[in-house]
């Protein structure tokens, strides 16, 4: 039988690795080292596990992100389209255009059409059919005579907030693999990925990719 690793010899060696790899590291900085590795080790002996039993090969993270991450959005809009077949409503980017303003209050048209990572003739007839459907009103900026705001109609709020609760389903069915903690760690890096992008796209979106690349790294 395998003896037990003293849990404190464990940590003293993990110091002394965090030490030569880190000489001005803290025990903070330590204990999120430890922690995120321990998170690392147990992710990849499920993966090793799927691939033994599935026959797949290994791919790395560098590799196989970018295609996690497609497969991962296909599922999601095939959940929502599941979902969207109880709902007032025939497409996502009508319900993420209602649910910005219901959430965060009236805004520029323009404004809106960036905050959803739309092409503006795209967004444009989102809000316009919106519009139409009595869900969101445009009225005069008043800091820009030559700009439009939209906001949410009391319908719109009506319509929202019944399309809600089916839309909590989907993360549910979405997520519910993942732990608590998992899930945090999910959202924060998908935050972080979020926040850079969006600067990228707002300033460099006119750019050929070689030229984006160039800047980024």
């Amino acid at each position: 039988m395998k003896k037990a690793i003293n849990p404190v010899v464990e940590l003293v060696k993990a110091w002394e690795v965090f030490e030569n790899e880190n000489p001005t590291g803290n025990l903070e900085e330590f204990c999120q080292d430890y922690l995120q590795k321990q998170q690392l080790a147990r992710f990849k002996q499920v993966d090793e596990e799927y691939i033994h039993h599935t026959g797949g090969r290994v791919v790395k993270p560098s590799n196989g992100l970018g295609k996690a991450l497609v497969r991962v959005q296909k599922y999601l809009h095939f959940y929502v389209k599941k979902t969207m077949q109880n709902l007032p409503v025939d497409n996502i980017e009508d319900f993420a255009y209602l649910s910005d303003l219901h959430f965060m209050g009236a805004m520029r048209k323009s404004e809106l059409i960036h905050r959803n990572i739309s092409e503006f003739t795209s967004g444009t007839n989102v809000i316009n059919r919106l519009i139409k459907n009595n869900l969101v009103e445009e009225f005069n900026d008043p800091d820009d005579a030559r700009s439009k705001q939209v906001k949410i109609t009391s319908s719109g709020v009506s319509w929202i907030m019944s399309c809600l609760p089916e839309m909590i389903k989907v993360d549910a069915v979405l997520f519910q693999v993942l732990k608590s903690d998992e899930r945090e760690l999910l959202f924060h890096v998908l935050a972080k990925l979020d926040r850079f992008h969006t600067s990228v796209y707002s300033e460099m979106r006119a750019l050929e990719i070689e030229d984006i690349l160039k800047k980024v790294i």
